[in-house]
């Protein structure tokens, strides 16, 4: 196989992983919201999947070019790879993302009308809050994200685009 399809296949792999974790996160803040507040929907909030959407395939997507270019990477740059991607997807999902999620839920607007007047999302706390909580939750996000990591290149060994003794 030459190396332009090995790139593509793996850069679609990552977007294909990106998805189905995309997904999985949003079906977890979905569980978790639903074991703190109780269960408001039985489809839970749908922003918290359009917050996830972008960042997950895109990163996942340049980890298969990455890895696929590169082959073995050292542990020591996995855990970077893992800090600075789970630093854009939980700063991108928390602040913009947020925003964007819920300003689809809501119809293009991040105010709703309300008898009396008009009710909306605080964006200010959103975007302050949104940063602390990617910053204060690291020391959970980072070895989750390199365990994420590690089963992509896994996938990738699978699916014969690295070698088996490359990664991690």
């Amino acid at each position: 196989m030459s190396d332009s399809i090995k790139n593509i296949k793996g850069m679609i792999i990552g977007v294909f992983w990106g998805f189905v974790l995309s997904f999985c996160l949003s079906m977890f803040m979905t569980f978790a919201q639903q074991l703190a507040v109780g269960v408001t929907s039985l489809f839970g909030e749908s922003w918290l999947y359009y917050a996830t959407i972008f960042p997950c395939p895109l990163t996942f997507g340049i980890f298969g070019f990455y890895f696929v270019k590169r082959g073995n990477a050292s542990n020591k740059k996995l855990w970077i790879l893992s800090l600075i991607s789970v630093l854009f997807i939980t700063l991108y999902s928390g602040t913009i993302g947020a925003l964007f999620g819920e300003c689809i839920v809501r119809g293009g607007s991040l105010r709703t009308y309300i008898e009396g007047g008009y009710t909306g999302v605080n964006v200010e706390g959103v975007l302050v809050w949104g940063t602390i909580y990617a910053f204060i939750l690291l020391p959970i996000t980072v070895p989750l994200q390199r365990l994420i990591i590690h089963l992509f290149i896994e996938l990738l060994k699978k699916y014969k685009v690295i070698k088996k003794t490359n990664g991690c």
